[in-house]
C-alpha cells in the first residue's frame, strides 16, 4: 500500500505548483537558499545554492503529499499562472484569474522581468 501511495504521491508532485525561491540566513549568520511551495503550507527545502534548495524542495513535496494521502487529506491543487522575480529575491504572483492587462500593470510597476509558466 505505501508503494501505491509513494507513486501516487510523486505523480502529483510533478504537477506546476509555484516555487518561491528566497535567500534567508541561519541562525550562525551564514546564507541559505529556502524553496517553498506556497500551495503545500509548510513544505519547503533548502540549500546552499538555490538548485539544491530547490531539489531538495522536490523531495519534500513528495513526502508531504504522500503524508496527506496517508491521512486521507485532500492534496491541494496548484494555484500560479506567471511568477516574477529579480535578482534581489523579489517575487510577484498572479492568481489564475487576474487579466493579463493587470498583470503587466503591475510588473510594469514593479520593475521586474518575469517568466510565463
Amino acid at each position: 500500500m505505501k508503494t501505491n501511495l509513494r507513486q501516487k504521491a510523486e505523480t502529483l508532485a510533478e504537477r506546476p505548483y509555484f516555487v518561491k525561491i528566497v535567500q534567508d540566513e541561519t541562525t550562525e549568520g551564514g546564507k541559505v537558499w529556502v524553496a517553498s511551495n506556497p500551495e503545500l503550507e509548510g513544505c519547503f527545502g533548502q540549500g546552499e545554492t538555490k538548485e539544491e534548495a530547490e531539489i531538495n524542495l522536490t523531495e519534500a513535496r513528495i513526502d508531504f503529499i504522500q503524508s496527506l494521502l496517508e491521512d486521507n487529506l485532500p492534496v491541494p491543487e496548484p494555484q500560479t499562472i506567471a511568477t516574477m522575480t529579480s535578482s534581489d529575491s523579489k517575487t510577484l504572483n498572479f492568481s489564475n484569474d487576474m487579466p493579463e492587462f493587470e498583470q503587466e500593470v503591475r510588473l510594469q510597476k514593479s520593475s521586474l522581468s518575469y517568466i510565463r509558466t
